[in-house]
């Protein structure tokens, strides 16, 4: 017998130990394509040296020269089947926006189509939603101004919902866009007071998933290849722009030659969208200082639903911007017409948009890579105002005083050979900076106020200083911005899971296998918990009496009443887990799943339907394998972590289910079901994992055809077993319980009663 037990432990142990080794094999292979496939060195790109020089740059004063305007878009989700927002945002964004402000640049970073069914279930590349998009575009000649450089999109996660490859015939992009290719592109515009660079990479899966599975980005080592090249060409740009519509914290980034946060110090600026302000106001400012790589990452609200745009500003090198927000009115705009929304017959009346150059905005400063010091110098105040009517009044404030000079029109337009135009509707007015250069923060408010008596207001603050003053957005997006999900979720997955494998599956196992003799053990540990059990009854009755009056008393007790009752749960719920442990045909499932997390696919299925059987796929925790080749999304990790949270709920719950209430609760003092066994507990129970596991399973069912019920072992099997296992040890607990012997004492008479 004892020979049996040792070979039982040794076979347990010896087939974790392969199983977790195998998952080790499994991550290794689903994360090779971020590592580098050759070895042909780019030359290494270096940080911008800290504090750029100044002392070249012309005194910042009334001139019109040495400003770029562009402005930055998103999440525009163009749908054939809601009639408000989209398409109707997106027209009046053209032909009232991008005409009023006039820039060098219109940049919009994916999301173009809401790629989506009726039910908004299904997810398919609707060639009616890419066709209203290829005629906004044509409506207002966007894409012809400036040679073609003047509006540039690229792909969001939307836009390649159920494409198999960048050459599939699903790939609307490829026709319909005005990039009309997939990975990105390198824009560098020369300017004579400089050149800028926009480099647009693209963190689309190589293979894009139908959804869910398509909510997070990465680049693999020919992404990085791709974005190491372009920010190579970038280098000697006063400021180079990286636009993506993932952000970093969404984002798997590989490695070619250098790391992602090697590469990005060379940045300004990281431009994004993809996450729509999320809900209840946690992003209403997506932005993050990411101050060791010395560049900001400012994520755009959607075109969709909110109508925002970002106009930005670069003043001899010095980057402001401003959120503006379409003048439709209701939010989102009423489109009952959807795809066949008529072109607006003249531009909306837009509120001036006034945007303050010098000073800079003391919250977004970037000591590495602006020259901060001609604030210093500067002789006037600089901001631009456009507006759809003359402009009657342009009225400063500092620190709440009126500022005592006049602010003048210094703007001009200007227009090329082939006649697109840029306005530069410079404001300034003359100032001092040396009597506001005494370490202290300020406030510049600037109003204008047009003909037809419409007036916006921008206040910033500013002060001499070359670090940014903190924004204090955690609760509205700054600390999402800041983490790294790839890391969160990739670490959390592997702690729960050891600790769900070793404490509640191995260890409960391995120590009923050493003992001796279970009944006894089973028997000493339920007199040691009616004794636990006993103490915290009379605590709970000394608390409860109501005749201590000394309160530090009274807080002793309700201590030692906590500390008791946190004792007992934790010892019954390892008597509890060793029960189950002996219960073999409810153990060895449980095993089963544990060790499938780690080495089997949670579920295979078609996970893109559009490519027929090449889109057959399987989701394992570390990655999707389709076509041959790994995926290494980041979304096959949530799916794990549910899918581990899940098992450890039951993992706990069905022990103590299972478990005769005597052996934890003496019936002789006692009286009524234990709490743990009444409907309300039991019921919760059976709603989480209809919920939890049920729903889930129906939706990935319904996303990715029947075989994910027939191969999904962390999915639909686990369902299936979970409901098994509930309907035998909690609705028939009986039958659980006949299968070990326990004894319990009877405090009278020493007899031993048998449940």
């Amino acid at each position: 017998m004892e020979t049996r037990k040792i070979l039982s432990q040794v076979v347990l142990v010896l087939v974790t130990v392969l199983c977790w080794l195998y998952g080790l094999h499994l991550y290794t292979e689903a994360n090779r394509p971020l590592l580098q496939q050759d070895h042909s060195p780019l030359a290494s790109v270096s940080s911008a040296p800290l504090g750029p020089s100044s002392d070249h740059l012309p005194v910042l004063g009334d001139s019109n020269d040495g400003v770029l305007t562009f402005i930055h878009a998103s999440d525009v989700h163009i749908s054939k089947y809601i009639p408000q927002g989209g398409l109707i945002h997106f027209l009046h964004f053209l032909h009232t926006a991008v005409p009023l402000i006039s820039p060098r640049l219109v940049a919009v970073t994916g999301d173009l189509t809401d790629g989506k069914d009726q039910q908004k279930l299904i997810s398919l590349q609707q060639p009616d939603e890419w066709r209203a998009y290829q005629r906004a575009l044509d409506s207002s000649g966007v894409k012809t101004r400036f040679n073609g450089t003047f509006y540039r999109d690229q792909r969001g996660n939307h836009d390649c919902f159920n494409v198999f490859a960048s050459d599939s015939a699903d790939n609307y992009f490829n026709t319909y866009s005005a990039a009309k290719e997939v990975g990105g592109y390198f824009l560098e515009i020369k300017e004579s007071f400089g050149s800028y660079a926009f480099v647009a990479s693209d963190g689309c899966p190589r293979h894009g998933f139908a959804r869910p599975l398509n909510f997070f980005g990465y680049l693999d080592a020919h992404g990085m290849q791709l974005l190491e090249g372009r920010l190579e060409r970038a280098k000697g740009s006063n400021h180079t722009f990286l636009l993506n519509h993932y952000p970093v914290s969404t984002m798997l980034y590989g490695r070619y030659n250098q790391t992602f946060a090697q590469l990005v110090r060379g940045v300004s600026v990281f431009l994004c969208g993809h996450l729509h302000q999320l809900v209840g106001g946690i992003g209403a400012q997506l932005q993050a200082y990411k101050a060791r790589e010395g560049y900001w990452e400012l994520e755009i609200g959607d075109m969709k639903e909110h109508a925002l745009y970002r106009v930005y500003g670069v003043d001899h090198d010095l980057v402001s911007f401003v959120d503006v927000t379409l003048p439709v009115g209701r939010l989102p705009m009423p489109n009952p017409q959807m795809l066949d929304a008529a072109v607006p017959v003249k531009p909306l009346p837009h509120p001036p948009v006034v945007l303050v150059t010098n000073p800079k905005d003391a919250r977004y400063l970037l000591p590495q890579h602006e020259p901060l010091g001609i604030m210093r110098r500067s002789t006037h105040i600089r901001a631009l105002v456009w507006a759809d009517s003359n402009i009657t009044k342009v009225d400063m404030k500092i620190d709440g005083i009126a500022h005592p000079h006049p602010a003048v029109f210094r703007g001009k337009q200007t227009t090329d050979a082939h006649g697109d135009t840029v306005k530069t509707p410079l404001w300034v007015a003359p100032w001092d900076p040396a009597q506001y250069d005494d370490g202290r923060l300020h406030e510049l408010e600037v109003t204008a106020t047009d003909a037809q008596g419409k007036s916006t207001s921008a206040r910033i603050p500013f002060h001499f200083s070359p670090e940014p003053v903190p924004l204090d957005n955690d609760s509205r997006g700054g600390w999402i911005m800041r983490q790294s999900f790839p890391d969160i979720f990739r670490v959390s997955g592997l702690i729960s899971y050891l600790l769900m494998s070793v404490l509640l599956v191995i260890v409960p196992r391995l120590y009923y296998l050493a003992l001796a003799e279970p009944r006894a053990w089973m028997a000493a540990r339920t007199l040691a918990h009616h004794k636990d059990e006993a103490r915290i009854r009379h605590l709970a009755s000394a608390v409860m009496r109501g005749d201590i009056v000394n309160p530090f008393t009274l807080a002793k007790l309700g201590l030692a009443l906590v500390g008791e009752q946190t004792k007992f749960l934790v010892a019954t719920q390892f008597t509890a887990q060793v029960y189950f442990a002996s219960l073999g045909p409810f153990f060895y499932p449980a095993y089963f799943f544990t060790m499938a997390l780690a080495c089997l696919p949670l579920f295979t299925g078609l996970l893109i339907p559009s490519a027929g059987p090449l889109g057959v796929g399987s989701v394992y925790a570390y990655g999707i394998y389709i076509a041959g080749e790994w995926a290494p999304l980041l979304d096959s990790w949530t799916y794990a972590l549910a899918s581990i949270i899940a098992l450890a709920v039951l993992l706990v719950y069905l022990p103590v289910a299972a478990a005769p209430p005597a052996l934890f609760y003496s019936p002789y003092a006692s009286s009524g079901k234990p709490w743990y066994r009444g409907v309300a507990v039991r019921l919760a129970v059976v709603v989480y994992c209809v919920v939890y596991l049920g729903l889930p399973t129906l939706m990935t069912v319904y996303t990715y055809g029947f075989a994910s019920i027939l191969l999904g072992y962390s999915r639909a099997w686990l369902f299936v077993a979970a409901s098994v296992a509930l309907y035998v040890l909690d609705w028939r607990p009986s039958a659980a319980r006949n299968v070990a012997y326990v004894q319990v004492p009877s405090p009278a008479s020493g007899v031993r009663q048998e449940e």
